[in-house]
């Protein structure tokens, strides 16, 4: 069947439809990837967004369920170029489609999406729907000002027992299972909902960890957590990865803002000066570098291609985060020395 990708900026272009037979809209916005998309389409760092697949050809090799970064596809809907819609991989034998179908997932091929990429990059990110008409929308709502986190992160606490002697309290804002994973061989991680009870925790735990999710940091749904990081931070290390980054950023009197189309991808060159990391990145928002001035916040790492911070540090409390996602998923491993200084700081703390 037809479907039109309708933009915004009253772009209308005509695709084959696949997956879910119904219509979605989202903020769109595109990934750099050549492959990860079982785990691309399934961060909950997408959620509220259509997802551009840059790369002509997806779906082009077997499926594999177990990479699975939660438990469901999270993009509202997929466009891509050219998709092997039917190509049986891994244990459950289905395609790709059932997947997106079994998902409610609507999909547009044959679009021309460097066209789309150029025009991201050039205007910023756009709303869009995935439509079965050409006619266009007299509302475009931005997905954005939702409460996203609250349509990701696990509803009740969770507790993962390690053979490690420290414990982490993970605020889990929309994380991935490999990030879990990784910190899970540093330690037992008591995994909480973003609306948690913070301030009448009655388990004990050595550190707080703020793990990746979706939407604008500022929401005031995650004022309580900005609030909490920022006292508990006084006596416990704190860590962060990509919107954990942000929020942490926002506890100490930083800002954040919007980019233009974001950092979407697995190649992106992140640098101290001296060496250079290749990193996985999936974020549409940022630290604003000029506004930790005036705070106790530094910035140790910066994108090369645009200066974007890539980390913040604490001067005083044993409180870091970095933008990017050191667990991979998809991607390379540069980052992974981020586990390694967790690691470090668990084992200076005193029993």
């Amino acid at each position: 069947m037809d479907k039109y990708l309708i933009l915004e900026d009253g772009t209308i272009l005509k695709g084959k439809g696949y997956g879910y037979t119904g219509e979605t809209h989202g903020e769109i916005v595109f990934t750099t990837s050549m492959s990860g998309y079982i785990e691309t389409i399934t961060d909950p760092s997408f959620a509220g967004q259509v997802l551009i697949f840059a790369f002509p050809e997806i779906a082009n090799y077997p499926l594999t369920y177990e990479k699975m970064e939660s438990e469901r596809i999270q993009i509202s809907g997929l466009v891509t170029k050219d998709a092997h819609e039917i190509f049986y991989g891994g244990k459950s034998g289905k395609d790709f489609n059932d997947f997106l179908i079994n998902s409610s997932v609507p999909a547009i091929d044959g679009i021309d999406t460097r066209l789309l990429v150029e025009k991201i990059r050039e205007k910023g990110v756009l709303k869009c729907f995935i439509s079965n008409s050409p006619e266009m929308p007299d509302i475009f709502e931005d997905t954005m000002e939702e409460n996203l986190v609250s349509k990701v992160s696990r509803k009740n606490y969770q507790y993962y027992k390690s053979d490690k002697k420290k414990e982490i309290l993970f605020i889990d804002v929309g994380a991935k299972n490999s990030l879990i994973t990784n910190l899970g061989e540093l330690a037992s991680v008591h995994i909480v909902p973003h609306d948690y009870d913070f301030f009448n925790i009655k388990f004990h735990y050595d550190a707080i960890f703020l793990p990746n999710g979706p939407g604008n940091p500022d929401h005031s749904a995650l004022k309580p957590i900005v609030e909490f990081v920022r006292e508990a931070s006084q006596e416990k290390p704190v860590m962060g990865v990509c919107l954990g980054n942000q929020l942490i950023t926002l506890a100490f009197n930083g800002k954040t803002k919007k980019m233009k189309f974001g950092h979407r991808g697995v190649n992106h060159a992140v640098t101290d000066g001296e060496k250079i990391y290749i990193t996985s990145h999936n974020h549409g928002y940022a630290v604003d570098k000029d506004s930790l001035k005036n705070t106790d916040l530094i910035a140790p790492l910066w994108d090369i291609n645009d200066g974007t911070v890539e980390m913040v540090s604490h001067k005083k409390l044993e409180v870091y985060s970095v933008q990017f996602h050191p667990e991979a998923h998809p991607g390379p491993y540069d980052g992974s020395w981020f586990f390694e200084k967790i690691k470090s700081t668990l084992r200076d703390i005193n029993e």
